[in-house]
C-alpha cells in the first residue's frame, strides 16, 4: 500500500475504488493457476523445489516453526488451518484500509504479507511498564503468519523467510504500530514497544511473496 499516488494521471479515488476489484481478480487467477497445477504433478512438484533451490546458497540466520496462520478483513484476523499464499497475499485475506493511504499500511505486492513472533507477543503481553501489560493473540496485530522459535533480531529488510518448502518470502519494511493496536494496550502510548525506529527486535515485518 503506497503513501502516494502510484498512478498521478488517476484520480486516487478512482485508484482505491478499482484496487479492491483487481486484487480480487488477481486473487482467483491465482487459485485457478494453483488448482491447475494440482492436477499436474510433474508441474506441481518442480513449482514446490524452486524456493529450495533459491536459497541454496543463502547462509542459514534461524530455524522457526509457523504456529498459526490468520486471515480477515482488517484487524483482528482469523486463525486457519490453510491458505493459498499469493503475490498478493492469502486468498480471503484483506485490508480494509484503502490502498493510498497517508500512513502507508500493508497491501500490494511490495507488502503482501505480515509476520510477527509468538515469543514478541508473549514479552509484549508480559511488560507491565507504562500502562499495564497488553493483550495481544495471534492474529490480533494484522499478520497473517506467527512464527515461534525464531531470533526476531534478524528479521531485517532483506532477510529471505522459507514457509514449509514451498512458499518464500522477503521481508521489505519493519511495521510501525498505528492507531488501530491501541485496543491491545492499556494506554495508547505503549504501542511505542513494537516500534520499528526504538525496538526493532519487537516489531511486525512485512515482505513480498517471491515464489
Amino acid at each position: 500500500m503506497p503513501n502516494k499516488n502510484p498512478f498521478p494521471w488517476v484520480p486516487r479515488g478512482w485508484v482505491n475504488a478499482v484496487f479492491p476489484w483487481l486484487r480480487w481478480s488477481l486473487m482467483w487467477f491465482y487459485t485457478f493457476t494453483y488448482r491447475t497445477l494440482s492436477l499436474l504433478p510433474s508441474l506441481r512438484d518442480r513449482s514446490a523445489a524452486q524456493p529450495l533451490t533459491a536459497l541454496a546458497d543463502r547462509q542459514l540466520l534461524a530455524c522457526g516453526s509457523c504456529v498459526s496462520v490468520n486471515i480477515g478483513r482488517g484487524i483482528p484476523k482469523k486463525r486457519v488451518q490453510e491458505a493459498l499464499v499469493t503475490p498478493l497475499g492469502l486468498l480471503g485475506d484483506s485490508q480494509s484500509a484503502p490502498y493510498i493511504a497517508i500512513w502507508g499500511g500493508h497491501a500490494g505486492f511490495n507488502k503482501a504479507v505480515m509476520l510477527w513472533s509468538s515469543e514478541v507477543i508473549a514479552a509484549v503481553n508480559a511488560d507491565a511498564a507504562g500502562g499495564g501489560p497488553a493483550e495481544f493473540f495471534y492474529g490480533a496485530s494484522g499478520e497473517q503468519f506467527t512464527l515461534s522459535g525464531v531470533d526476531w533480531s534478524v528479521m531485517k529488510t532483506g532477510v529471505h523467510v522459507l514457509l514449509g518448502t514451498s512458499v518464500l518470502l522477503e521481508v521489505t519494511l519493519l511495521k510501525g504500530p498505528c492507531k488501530q493496536l491501541d485496543r491491545y494496550f492499556s494506554a495508547p502510548g505503549d504501542k511505542g514497544r513494537i516500534d520499528p525506529k526504538k525496538f526493532p527486535e519487537k516489531s511486525r515485518v512485512l515482505a513480498k511473496v517471491l515464489r
